[in-house]
């Protein structure tokens, strides 16, 4: 037979066999302490992980508090041994402006220990979070990114970090906002080198070319209309491109699909022709991502993609010869 419960107790009944209810003693709470305000009072904390890399810390901390959005935070990758303040490389992941995070990239199954890699080169890395399509449009996704290297400019001394030695590092969508932060940079959210991985630098282009995808029309809000070519313009990095615009290395694999490879050859030439520091690098049969037909092919890609992006930083950011990915 079994028991109905006619009022929410605070003890719990069971049914025994002869159909009694017998109460069951409740579970004392732990004591606990409380604070004499509501918590947590620091509304930008840090946070070390602990993980598996004894060379490199890794701190969680929050960059920005927007009021009415998330606290959006950066992994913070140091060296232990570093001696003295060190160049800053901030990351931006991709994922169509919709999803992924900050400790996501590429096929990388442990993006982490990449940049621990590169924080053991001599840098500091900050991987960023960014607020996505669904919580805001373009170009709050811009602005983060620019908060984000002020927020680290301005800590330089605490953080040991260069301030006057930043490169910024992006993956497909993150590609295309360290692009435009690097040629349309605001006051103090400027770099002094940019590597792209599989970005897209001409919005109206990438719509004529994959005119199917999503992810610009939610970015911009365009709804059925579509969007206007002067919004998609104004925010395309190959429209703003001067001659005073950082050395930039950029990277794509010939067999991408969702952003093409003339999106990386067309911004390329307009460095170029501009006067620009830019060097190309195209990787062949690999799609989006460097993802090949096999897991050696898509290996193969990221170590020459790494070996290019960190040699070029070193080259870039401390004037030291080129040194190989282990």
């Amino acid at each position: 037979m079994l028991c109905r419960r006619t009022r929410v107790l605070l003890v719990a009944a069971l049914c025994a066999v002869s159909g009694t209810v017998r109460a069951v003693e409740p579970q004392p709470i732990p004591d606990f302490a409380v604070d004499k305000a509501l918590r947590p009072t620091d509304a930008m904390p840090e946070r070390v992980i602990q993980w598996s890399h004894p060379g490199v810390t890794m701190t969680d901390m929050v960059y920005s508090t927007i009021p009415g959005f998330r606290a959006l935070h950066l992994d913070l990758y140091r060296s232990a041994a570093a001696p003295a303040p060190q160049p800053l490389i901030v990351f931006v992941h991709g994922g169509g402006y919709t999803h992924a995070n900050a400790r996501a990239g590429a096929a990388f199954m442990d993006l982490p220990a990449q940049l621990a890699y590169l924080a053991e080169r001599g840098y500091v890395v900050a991987s960023i979070e960014y607020r996505f399509s669904g919580e805001a449009p373009f170009p709050a996704q811009l602005d983060d990114l620019q908060a984000a290297i002020r927020f680290l400019r301005s800590n330089a001394a605490r953080l040991g970090i260069d301030g006057a030695r930043i490169g910024s590092w992006g993956m497909s969508a993150g590609a295309h906002l360290a692009a435009l932060n690097a040629v349309h940079c605001a006051d103090d959210a400027c770099v002094q080198a940019f590597a792209g991985w599989f970005g897209t630098y001409d919005l109206p282009a990438h719509l004529r070319d994959t005119p199917l995808d999503p992810v610009v029309a939610a970015l911009f809000r365009c709804g059925n209309a579509g969007c206007e070519t002067g919004v998609l313009e104004a925010a395309s990095p190959i429209h703003h491109v001067d001659r005073n615009d950082p050395p930039t290395l950029l990277i794509h694999g010939l067999h991408d699909t969702l952003a093409l490879p003339s999106q990386s050859e067309r911004f390329a030439k307009e460095l170029q022709d501009a006067g620009v520091d830019a060097r190309l690098v195209l990787i062949p049969e690999v799609d989006h991502g460097f993802v090949g037909s096999t897991p050696a092919m898509t290996k193969d890609a990221l170590r020459q993609a790494l070996a290019a992006t960190f040699d070029f930083f070193d080259r870039v950011l401390k004037g030291a010869p080129s040194a190989q990915v282990p």
